[in-house]
Order: structure tokens, then C-alpha cells, then sequence
């Protein structure tokens, strides 16, 4: 295995017939790059005699090609075709034929030739034909934690025979991969290391690379918690732990690498790990030390094959890598492919020639490489670690390997993929493959594997007799997140009020242009002048103003802002343009980056790729990573957070729980209905608040999993944002945002309504109402307050009153309550816009008849299959309807 690389003099002896050997001085000397055991420092460029054709030819197709006909899977490379055949059929050049048949047709093989520059291609081809060899002691090392890896998965299996395990067996080049990638990482400037990856092999990469720790691990298999007693958590399987680490490597330095939580759902972690590289990047860019570590952090994303050509975020966090708004800076995708997904047959699971041809579309290069084959996986290691460094955009590795077991290790793969296990019985896997070669030039012991696993079983065995009195660690609220804690029983008393003349002075600024800056002249009229007139007079504070105010006010205040969604620079509906540009020159500016001179806190409004489910995970990991940043995700339409629905399930609501990972997102989602139709018209307010834990019978719990507010005025909103920063624990925040409401005169507010003293109020009482004429009580939220309003002023009718529930979730019992004390024999109704089968009816009833002790009638639209209808005219007589039922008692 290691003789083929001792043959590198012989082959650029060959090739150097047809080209000449000279240094290329665009490429980064290897000494800068931190490898070791190229054989020169010299690249070989194809400067060809302008006669021989043919051995041009060759060389191109090979450079095309050869990946088509390389060697790259354990199962053998079956008879494959592609322009190179014809070439080599004409061709009597074996010389030639032989040195390009093991560069480019060996155990890897690279597509590159995709890439539109010559730069690009040209460094690829010299990290191809000068190979790296990898070090002696390296390789005893990493064929240790090969060893170990198996003999981990075998001693799981044996203990807990009844338990999914998911072991890496027949992968295990993905372990090796990553233990190189980490060693490399210190020598290339990469400190900090973000991984994402699904089930398989998962609890190896975890002990025998990131250290967690055996009486953690055994602790979880026997049924314990994996978390410290005090870090309230409902815990997650065993295939979705996680960890967080320092490395220290055998050159003196060290990496950080975390190791994400995950869902069963493949591939949506990835885009979590991008949001977190990415806001670690930027934190790391505010430091001094930002220039010394360029290329740190960087994502490591771990896939399965059928994983990541089955499902569509993966393409979506590909369009997003390049982007100025989601770019990381290049990240290494590594597919384990076990060349079978589930129990999909061959050829049934993509249509690609290989599972990471998706790069093709992006202009990055793929890598195959076969699994079994320890120094085809170095040379990957050194190509992906090279190119992220040099030109810092992805690549994709395809590393080619097994499954030995079924799917969980307890079904059986030959139920449907006889033939490919009749191969799998025949192979001997990495780690004994190496051995054999280690032991044949005496580098170790014969009896080197025994040592091994015998010193590991010893410390399993220990672990495994302790791990119940085991108590494990505190992992949370460390670094970034040190002065973050769990929530107490009070999420919603926060003073969140701030000085009316700095807000004032923020509202000027907010529209403040540089000079020679050309606007549109619509904006003039309509957001400029009107901003002004708005601080002037302290009156008419729009929606739009509002967020300003609480953008800028968190900003003065050392909070970073990050709003992403598509639109959100303008805003859907063209009322927010928290960033202008310049009409000739097209140039962005933010004001509010402008308050005051050195301003080191930044609002970054990105206008988002067409993507929710990406988007959303990259928010959420962005989140993850600096407490310190208000993040913000807006849908287009409300009903956009459709596609996103398992980030919103699987991380959002549930992450804490699960992981004891809090998140501050806000989740920004245009609401109501305006007859338009069933789409674009329903945030779905009933699946929030079904996905969340709000107690129904407890009056004291306000705890909860997730926030969901469907506010009324611009100063709710206000203290809505700026409550996410002030706290000191985070909690996740979705908003029924407003869409007839942004431009209404009726919700507006006054500059005292966000000064000191003022806070968010869950409930909103009537101050007009006469509680001694009062016979009905309509209960409502959001938008359908101000239609009620309207008809009550249009019936002068003085015997209802209507209560405003701002905060929906957690429930307000002991507000809500203080406020129908008022109406003592009055009735009760439950109002709402949307149809009985959504909105709010479902979550609120039960709570007032069990925590109130009330009965609420229901006043709204009946059942619908749909969001809403899509005729005008039943609409409008579906308003007239539920007008009519909430003021029945006065028609």
C-alpha cells in the first residue's frame, strides 16, 4: 500500500518526457501549508511538444475522465465508459498510459475540470501528481483509533444487544478521515472545527476522537440521563449526542471541535452548522487575532450518500456557500457512502454518477475515494484541506466504503441486496488491511491489535461496572454563553422601556443618507419625510418605526442585530427599507450602523436566497453561537415557515428541551386575512402553539418551550424585541406579524409608549368600556381587534367590551383573569378571524375553562380544509358572518 507512493520518482521520470518541471509560483509553498512528505516542492505543469498529440490528448482525457475509471470503490470498478476509452484504444503510449492510469484511475479519483478557472484547475492537478505520503507515526496512530472504533461498536453490541447502534463498521474511513483533517487543521490556521453528522458511526467519532467520555456514554446506554442534574433536559437517543472539545495534536497545537445534536431528519443539521461557523467567524473577526486565524472556523459536514442526493437542503445550503449573507468560508463535505441507502437497491437511489456530483453545479471539485484505502484518504484529506485554505469554498469528498450490518445493526441488508453482501462477507476492513502492512515491514508488534483492544476493554469494563453512580458534568452555559441561565417561572416582567430622546435620535438617524447618496424619490415621500414628522411629533409611530427603535436601541446598547428572509431589506411589503441603495451606483447603506461614531455593534438585513428550510437552519445555528445577537427570520408570507417546518420542530421548539441549547430566534410571520385567498393568508397560529408545552391547567407556569405573541400596537413590538436581549436566558420567539396593519392609522403609537417604565403587556384591557353595561366580553388577538373595534364604533354599541390576549404562549391565566374580573355575569366569547379548526380557539378554550374557570363561546369563521377561501364574495360574507356572531346580542 504505501510501496505505489515510493514510486513517485519513477513516474515523474516518465511523465517528465512529456512535460517540463517547473515551479509554480501561484500555488502556496508547501512549507506554508504546514504538509509533510511531498517529494519535491515542485509542481509538473503539461508544457507539451507541440507535435505529440496524442499524448496530449491522453493527458486531457485522463485530467476529464479518469475519475469515470478510477478505483474508488471496495466493490470494484465494473466496466466503466466515457470519452477516455476511445482515447486509450487509439493509444500505444504505455509509459504514459501507466504513470496517468495511477494519478488519476487509482484509489481516487477527482472531477475538477468543471471548475471555469485555470487557476483552480491547475492546483488541483499539482496537488494530484505530487502526492503526499503520509507519515509512519501517523499511520500507527490513526490505525489505533481504528482498532478501538470496531472494538467500541463489538462491545456495544454484545452489552446492549437490544439497543439500535448504528456502528461504523465497514465506514471506518470516516474516522480516519477526520482524525487526519484534525491534524492538519493547527498547521493550516484552523482553530475551531463545527461538525455535523447523521447516525451512522456517530458514537465511535465521539469517543475515540472528541473524548467523551466512556461513564457518560454507558451511563445513557443503561437509561441515565446524559446531562448534569441541574441542566433541565428530557434528553435525546443515543445517536444524536453531542459534544464540545479541545484537541490537542502531536505537533504541539490544538483544535476546538463541536460536534452538533441532531434529528433523526438527515441532512438538516448541516445548515445549523453553517449558521454557528458563520457567527463564529464574525465573532472571531472582532478580535485582534482575526488576521492569524483566516481560516478557522471551519464546518465539517458528515453525509450519507442517499442522504445527500435524496433531500433538498442540501442543494440549498450549496447555493447558499457562495453567498455574502450565509458564506463560511468553505466547508469539507464528507459523504460516507455505503454505497446503499436503507435498503434501496443499486442504482435506485440517485441519478448521478456519483453522490457528490451536486458540486458540479457550484463549480467545486469531487473527490471518490476508496474507503479501503488508507493513502487515497490522506491524499483527500490534504486536497480538501488545501483547497478550503487557498480558495476558501467547499469540497466535496465521496468517500466509497460499506455497511457490514443491516440499516440498526437488528434488520437484515440481504433481503434485498443479496449480491452486494456476498461481496461485503469477503472484505477485510481498513484497520486490517493497514495492520497487515505495518506488521509485514515490522513498523509494530504482531501482537499489536490484542494490545489494543485488551488496554480498551479495561477501560470499558470499568466504566461499565461504574456508570451508575456516574454523575456527568455540566456541559451549558460556558464561553459565549456564560452569563445566559435557564429560564426561572418569570419569562415576561421586563422593564424594556428606553430614553424617548435617544429613541428620538435614533428615529432621525434611521433615514439619515450620506451625502450625494441618491434614494428613490419614492422613499422620500413615503419613508423619510414621514420618519421625520413621526419623531417630531411623537405620535403616529408605525410599524415599521417601531422595529427601527428597537433595532437601534439594542444596538446602542451593544446587541447585535441579524435579519434575514426574502425581502427583509425593504420588507414584503415595502414598509421596513432598513437598507436603501443608491439609485445610480446601486451601492447599500444601513443607517442604523450609522448612530453614533465608532458604533461597534452591526445590523446585517440579509435578503435571503429563495430557501426556507436552509435559511432557517442557518439562522437557528447563528443563534446558537452568540447569545449577544438578536437573530431574525422573516417569511415572506406567513404560511412560508412551511418548508422550514423541521427546523421549527426538530431544533427550535424542542432543541432546549432535548439538548439544553437555547435559541433567541424570532421568527417574523406576515398574518391575516385579507381575501386573498388560502395561501399567503395564515401563519398557522394553532401549530405553534400546539408545539408548544404551555401548561392547560396550571396558572403558575410560564416556562415554556416557545414564545407566540400576535401583537397590536408597534410599541407591543418594540418591547416584544428588545425583552429576547434583556433577559438573561433565551427563548425562542414567533411572531404573527402584520400585513393590512404595517400602513394602518389606527396601529400606531406614541413616543411615551416605548419610554422608561413601559414594558410589554401580554394583555390589553378596554379603557373605554363601562363594566356596568357591559353584557358580552369579546377576547381576541392581533389584527381581528381592530375589525371589532370598527364594528362596535360603527353599532355605538356600549354594552361589549374587547380584550386584547397579546401573548398567546406562555398562556397570560393571572393578566387575563384581572381583566374579566371586570365584567362579573357578562359573557364570554373567544373571537378570531380564522377558521374554528385554526387560529387560537383550540389552545385559549381549554385554558380559561380549566385555569379561569370560565365558558367561552366561540365567535370566528366555521371549519375549513383550507386556510382560507379563495372567493371574493364568500369572503366578504364570511366577515359579515363572524361580525354578526360576535355582536349578536346587539343586531
Amino acid at each position: 500500500m504505501l510501496r505505489q507512493l515510493q514510486q513517485n520518482e519513477r513516474l515523474a521520470l516518465i511523465l517528465s518526457r512529456y512535460v517540463s518541471s517547473t515551479t509554480n509560483k501561484t500555488h502556496r509553498p508547501r512549507e506554508e501549508a504546514g504538509l509533510r512528505g511531498y517529494q519535491s516542492d515542485t509542481a509538473p505543469q503539461i508544457l507539451l511538444n507541440q507535435q505529440d498529440k496524442e499524448a496530449e490528448e491522453m493527458i486531457r482525457g485522463y485530467r476529464h475522465w479518469g475519475y469515470r475509471h478510477a478505483n474508488t470503490s471496495p466493490f470494484g470498478t465494473g466496466n466503466p465508459t466515457s470519452p477516455l476509452t476511445e482515447i486509450l484504444s487509439d493509444s500505444s503510449n504505455s509509459d504514459l498510459r501507466e504513470v496517468l492510469d495511477s494519478l488519476y484511475c487509482g484509489g481516487i479519483g477527482v472531477q475538477y475540470m468543471h471548475i471555469p478557472d485555470t487557476d483552480k484547475q491547475n492546483f488541483i492537478t499539482d496537488l494530484i501528481e505530487n502526492r503526499p505520503v503520509l507519515g509512519q507515526e501517523e499511520l500507527v496512530k490513526v490505525t489505533e483509533t481504528l482498532i478501538r472504533s470496531e472494538n467500541l461498536d463489538n462491545f456495544l453490541a454484545n452489552k446492549y444487544s437490544n439497543l439500535k447502534q448504528y456502528g461504523g463498521q465497514g465506514a471506518e474511513g470516516t474516522i480516519a478521515f477526520c482524525e487526519l483533517l484534525f491534524n492538519l487543521c493547527p498547521r493550516n490556521k484552523v482553530e475551531d472545527v463545527v461538525i455535523a453528522i447523521a447516525h451512522r458511526g456517530r458514537i465511535s467519532l465521539l469517543t475515540e476522537l472528541l473524548k467523551l467520555p466512556y461513564l457518560r456514554l454507558l451511563k445513557k446506554y443503561g437509561g441515565g440521563s446524559e446531562f448534569h442534574p441541574d441542566e433541565r433536559s428530557i434528553g435525546d437517543v443515543l445517536s444524536h449526542l453531542w459534544q464540545s472539545v479541545d484537541l490537542k495534536q502531536t505537533d504541539g497545537g490544538s483544535v476546538h471541535v463541536s460536534l452538533l445534536p441532531n434529528p433523526s431528519h438527515l441532512e438538516v443539521a448541516n445548515s445549523v452548522a453553517l449558521g454557528k461557523v458563520r457567527a463564529k467567524q464574525r465573532l472571531k473577526k472582532s478580535s485582534p487575532h482575526y488576521g492569524e486565524s483566516r481560516n478557522s472556523p471551519l464546518a465539517l459536514l458528515i453525509h450519507g450518500d442517499a442522504a445527500f442526493t435524496g433531500q433538498g437542503v442540501s442543494l440549498e445550503n450549496a447555493m447558499m456557500s457562495k453567498l455574502p449573507g450565509y458564506s463560511s468560508n468553505g466547508s469539507i463535505h464528507l459523504i460516507t457512502n455505503n454505497l446503499i441507502g436503507f435498503t434501496a437497491q443499486d442504482g435506485a437511489q440517485s441519478s448521478s454518477f456519483t453522490a457528490g456530483d451536486i458540486g458540479r453545479m457550484y463549480d467545486v471539485p469531487v473527490i471518490s475515494v476508496n474507503g479501503l484505502d488508507m493513502n487515497s484518504i490522506y491524499q483527500a484529506v490534504v486536497m480538501a484541506i488545501e483547497w478550503r485554505t487557498r480558495y476558501q469554498e467547499d469540497i466535496i469528498i465521496d468517500l466509497q466504503c460499506y455497511r457490514l450490518h443491516g440499516h440498526n445493526q437488528h434488520d437484515e441488508p440481504r433481503f434485498t441486496n443479496p449480491l452486494m453482501y456476498n461481496v461485503i462477507d469477503k472484505l477485510s476492513p481498513l484497520q486490517d488491511r493497514v495492520v497487515t502492512d505495518l506488521i509485514s515491514r515490522n513498523v509494530v508488534p504482531e501482537d499489536f491489535v490484542k494490545t489494543v483492544i485488551s488496554e480498551q476493554n479495561a477501560e470499558l469494563t470499568t466504566a461499565h461496572k461504574t456508570c451508575t453512580d456516574y454523575t456527568p458534568p455540566r456541559m451549558c452555559f460556558t464561553g459565549n454563553w456564560g452569563h445566559v441561565t435557564q429560564a426561572g417561572s418569570d419569562l415576561t416582567t421586563w422593564h424594556t422601556g428606553f430614553e424617548v430622546e435617544d429613541l428620538r435620535c435614533i428615529g432621525v438617524k434611521s433615514t439619515e443618507l450620506p451625502e450625494g447618496f441618491k434614494h428613490h424619490p419614492t422613499l422620500n415621500r413615503a419613508h423619510i419625510v414621514k420618519r421625520t414628522k413621526m419623531m417630531e411629533s411623537g405620535t403616529g409611530i408605525d410599524w415599521a418605526m417601531g422595529e427601527a427603535l428597537a433595532f437601534g436601541s439594542l444596538l446602542l446598547q451593544g446587541f447585535n442585530v441579524r435579519l434575514s428572509g426574502e425581502d427583509v431589506s425593504r420588507g414584503t411589503f415595502s414598509n421596513r427599507h432598513v437598507t436603501m441603495y443608491d439609485q445610480e451606483t446601486g451601492a447599500p447603506y444601513t443607517p442604523l450602523n450609522y448612530l453614533q461614531s465608532e458604533q461597534s455593534a452591526r445590523l446585517e438585513a440579509v435578503d435571503s436566497l429563495l430557501s426556507e428550510e436552509g435559511v432557517v437552519g442557518f439562522e437557528y445555528g447563528y443563534s446558537l453561537e452568540d447569545p449577544n445577537c438578536l437573530v431574525l427570520w422573516e417569511a415572506q408570507f406567513g404560511d412560508f415557515f412551511n418548508p422550514a417546518q423541521v427546523i421549527f420542530d426538530q431544533f427550535v421548539v424542542s432543541g432546549e428541551a432535548k439538548w439544553v441549547l437555547q435559541t433567541g430566534l424570532v421568527t417574523l410571520l406576515p398574518h391575516g386575512y385579507d381575501g386573498n385567498g388560502p395561501d399567503h393568508t395564515s401563519a398557522r397560529l394553532e401549530r405553534w402553539l400546539q408545539l408548544s408545552d404551555s401548561k392547560e391547567c396550571s396558572p403558575d407556569s410560564d416556562d415554556v418551550n416557545v414564545q407566540v405573541a400576535n401583537c397590536t400596537t408597534p410599541a407591543q413590538y418594540f418591547h416584544l424585541l428588545r425583552r429576547q436581549m434583556i433577559r438573561p436566558f433565551r427563548k425562542p420567539l414567533v411572531l404573527m406579524s402584520p400585513k393590512a396593519l404595517l400602513r394602518s392609522p389606527d396601529a400606531v403609537s406614541n413616543i411615551s409608549d416605548f419610554g422608561p417604565g413601559t414594558t410589554f403587556q401580554r394583555v390589553i384591557g378596554d379603557t373605554k368600556a363601562n363594566p356596568n353595561l357591559v353584557k358580552r366580553v369579546l377576547i381576541c388577538s392581533g389584527k381581528h381587534y381592530y375589525t371589532l373595534r370598527n364594528k362596535r364604533e360603527s353599532l355605538q354599541d356600549n354594552s361589549t367590551a374587547i380584550i386584547r390576549v397579546e401573548e398567546l404562549c406562555p398562556f397570560p391565566s393571572s393578566e387575563l383573569q384581572r381583566e374579566l374580573n371586570k365584567y362579573p355575569g357578562a359573557e364570554m366569547f373567544w373571537a378570531q378571524e380564522e377558521s374554528r379548526n385554526s387560529g387560537g380557539w383550540s389552545f385559549v378554550n381549554p385554558r380559561v375553562r380549566n385555569i379561569l374557570g370560565c365558558e367561552l363561546n366561540y365567535a370566528g369563521r366555521k371549519e375549513c380544509a383550507a386556510a382560507a377561501v379563495g372567493i371574493s364574495k364568500l369572503h366578504a360574507q364570511e366577515v359579515q358572518d363572524i361580525l354578526n356572531q360576535a355582536f349578536s346580542h346587539v343586531l
